[in-house]
């Protein structure tokens, strides 16, 4: 009767085998960050020596022997009792009476609960069983079982879960102390097992961010600025930075996390694209060491690749969080707030990380909440953040300091020219719904943009503009941007307003787009049209237009589209309104008392000061919206919501292909189909699986229930395997302009239709 000792079939490995990757793995982690807050090293080697012991039950060598079709002789003297999860047999080799010599009853729970958990398995009910398995079926390998790196073991101990259930389940009203360093000890050695077996290395270790963003800067002839010299000198604290667009924002956030390990976060996944290959092609910064991680992180992996491959150990090091540099979406990071099962491993990879939250004033109330809670845990446990911002909400501050967040906020930085704040804009109100009039003539020869706040709105400004044009300016010198075009073109379509917004580029046309254009875009245009949405999301879209310039002859070079009796599009009292309606009507009230100034950065952030006030907002939603969703993450107790069930963003979206699309590429879908469903390689499955995602666009879930509800949905979809398909919806699609709903068919808003 053979006990092999299997942990893995792909590839075969031992426990004696996996056990020492992840102790190789440990050894790294503490080498590179040796003094994280709250580790215990003898502590978490332990838990690392002892997790996965328990596979050498029966059942589960059983189980893997099949599957590389070996041959056994091992007797299942259990057949009527369920295969209970290896993580929940492995404290019983802890040796209890070594550690209570050593540890304190605390620090003996934390190391038992960090193995017995270390998987998310089904709740055990019956410990009788459990006993049973340790005591008649582990106890028969236990003596036959040698590995070096532990003491022979001679006595299982079975009683251990007294230590790890019911009302000793950390935190149970424990000190802080206790649940910071549980979460520490059962968070990195989850990364640590990972790591170990996806076969990478749990850190790549950040060798020069610091320099090659100095050097990116000296190659012009720069030296860094006051901005820079802040935070250069401040790398040890958490800040908040309200700074000019074009200061120099970007360069600041890495100097500030230097050779750390860092993460840098944005709202719209085109700015993260943009950062990241700023980062990896002008800073220099290797691409090995830079991640990009947001919900289509393959498929651009994928697109970068100039042999249209796939890396899966740079992908699988990207997921991990174990780069130096992620580039990525805030919900990849803190969705913790939650403390779902498995929690740990992203909160104790943040409390030795630097985070960067860049455009903050971008996210929704509840999401602004989240972020706040967040920060409050982050800062905690030893991580550090900084805020970089052209607009900071006084109200968010507020919030911060209710929770005690430590933080540096020094005055505004302001791009100056020759000693004065520099002078981009100068603003027209109009009290009116945008249209085109003003527009079609005063668009010839120049660089124009014009944002709206739906897409119903943006399609509506694209017709007339084409109509009204017609023989004036060339078919492809009007184009189309928002969220409602297939990945494929919307790409072509980013890079083409990228090209056209680069200074030195001399091209001229229009641009209609929804704010998918607002946040950290480097594009310079000569002219903005645009509707209000809030105050902050104005300065965003103003500063698409004069970036890098300084406004000379004082013309206008700014139109504000705020509406008469009606507010302006996407904006109303319901839940799907682009942004909150009291906001925008304390944004109308203030933007209104500007109307043909010129508006420096100084008077750009007194205006967000006005609006985002505490005074103004305490009785409104917004506020309240904030308060309601910190109270409630707060009553949350840990582990009783399920990851599943996690949504940090309001709006529920469905994946669909337009029929068009699926007509003209179904033998393309079917081929990649094929190779889905054939393939051995997984790689080759990812790249199939993203050609099919390229052809599809996501739609608000209200959306897709309305083309069911009027017959706009096909019966036929596409089906990737058997658990995924996607609808194929016959609303009309065009390259030109995207997906339309269908007109003439009541019962569907199309302000709704945001971004």
């Amino acid at each position: 009767m053979i006990n092999y000792y299997i942990a893995k079939t792909k590839p075969k490995e031992t426990i004696m085998e996996h056990t020492d990757n992840l102790i190789k793995q440990f050894q790294k982690l503490k080498k590179l960050y040796p003094n994280i807050n709250y580790v215990d090293w003898d502590m978490l080697k332990i838990a690392c020596l002892y997790h996965d012991l328990g596979k050498m039950n029966t059942k589960f060598q059983l189980k893997l022997m099949s599957k590389l079709e070996m041959k056994n002789d091992l007797k299942d003297d259990f057949p009527d009792i369920e295969e209970i999860p290896h993580g929940y047999l492995s404290p019983a080799f802890l040796p209890y009476k070594e550690l209570k010599e050593k540890y304190n009853i605390d620090q003996i729970r934390i190391l038992y609960q960090s193995i017995y958990y270390h998987h998310n398995r089904k709740s055990l009910n019956n410990s009788e069983e459990l006993q049973k398995i340790i005591q008649y079926d582990l106890s028969k390998y236990v003596k036959d079982f040698k590995y070096g790196k532990i003491r022979k073991l001679r006595k299982l101990y079975k009683n251990y879960v007294r230590f790890v259930i019911g009302n000793a389940r950390i935190p149970n009203d424990d000190k802080d102390e206790i649940v910071y360093q549980y979460i520490m000890t059962k968070g990195l050695l989850n990364k640590i097992d990972f790591a170990a077996s996806a076969s990478i290395n749990i850190e790549e270790k950040n060798t020069n961010l610091y320099e090659k963003t100095l050097a990116y800067l000296k190659k012009d002839n720069h030296e860094p600025n006051e901005l820079q010299e802040y935070l250069i000198d401040n790398q040890d604290k958490s800040n908040i930075i309200v700074a000019s667009t074009g200061i120099g924002k970007t360069e600041a956030a890495l100097f500030w996390i230097g050779n750390n390990k860092g993460f840098f976060t944005l709202p719209l996944k085109v700015s993260i694209n943009a950062i990241y290959d700023r980062v990896v092609g002008k800073i220099r910064f290797l691409k090995k060491k830079t991640g990009l991680l947001h919900s289509d992180t393959s498929s651009e992996y994928i697109k970068r690749d100039k042999e249209n491959k796939f890396d899966i150990e740079y992908y699988d090091k990207t997921r991990q969080l174990s780069l130096p540099l992620t580039v990525c979406t805030l919900d990849q990071l803190i969705d913790f707030v939650f403390m779902y099962e498995g929690y740990e491993l992203k909160l104790a990879t943040l409390a030795y990380s630097k985070l960067i939250i860049d455009e903050i004033q971008m996210y929704n109330p509840e999401l602004v909440a989240y972020l706040i809670i967040a920060l409050h845990k982050i800062i905690q446990l030893g991580g550090k953040f900084t805020i970089v911002t052209a607009t900071f909400p006084p109200v968010f501050e507020y919030f911060m300091e209710k929770l005690k967040i430590d933080f540096n906020k020094p005055q505004p930085f302001y791009k100056k020219v020759n000693g004065k704040v520099q002078l981009r804009h100068k603003i027209e109100i109009l009290e009116e719904d945008i249209n085109t009039e003003l527009i079609k003539n005063n668009c010839m020869d120049k660089k124009v943009l014009i944002i709206v706040n739906t897409v119903y709105k943006a399609q509506e400004i694209y017709d007339k503009l084409k109509i009204q044009l017609k023989g004036k300016l060339q078919y492809d010198k009007i184009n189309l941007l928002h969220s409602k075009f297939i990945k494929k073109d919307r790409t072509i379509k980013e890079d083409q307003i990228f090209e056209m917004g680069k200074l030195e580029n001399k091209d001229t046309g229009i641009w209609i787009a929804t704010q998918v254009v607002e946040a950290s875009l480097d594009i310079d245009f000569d002219v903005l049209y645009t509707e209000l949405s809030d105050i902050c999301g104005l300065l965003q879209r103003m500063g698409r237009v004069y970036r890098n310039r300084e406004l000379k002859d004082g013309h206008i070079n700014v139109y504000i589209y705020i509406g008469n009796k009606k507010r302006t599009s996407g904006i109303n009292t319901s839940n799907k309104s682009v942004i909150d309606s009291d906001i925008f009507d304390l944004s109308k009230k203030a933007i209104k008392n500007y109307n043909m100034q010129e508006l420096d950065e100084e008077k750009k952030m007194k205006l967000v000061e006005e609006v985002y006030s505490v005074k103004n907002l305490k009785d409104k939603k917004y506020f309240d919206k904030i308060l309601e969703t910190i109270k409630t993450i707060q009553y949350i107790k840990p582990y009783e919501v399920h990851k599943s069930d996690i949504s940090l963003r309001e709006i529920e979206t469905r994946v669909v292909i337009p029929e068009s699309i699926f007509i003209k590429n179904k033998s393309f879908i079917n081929d990649n189909i094929e190779v889905m469903n054939n393939s051995k390689e997984y790689s080759e499955k990812l790249i199939a699986k993203n050609n099919i995602k390229n052809i599809t666009l996501s739609i608000q879930g209200y959306e897709y229930q309305w083309a069911i509800k009027n017959l706009f949905v096909n019966t036929e979809k596409v089906k990737l395997d058997d658990y995924n398909e996607i609808p194929v919806i016959r609303f009309n699609y065009t390259y030109e302009k995207g997906l339309e709903k269908p007109k003439n068919v009541k019962s569907f808003d199309d302000e709704d239709q945001i971004i």
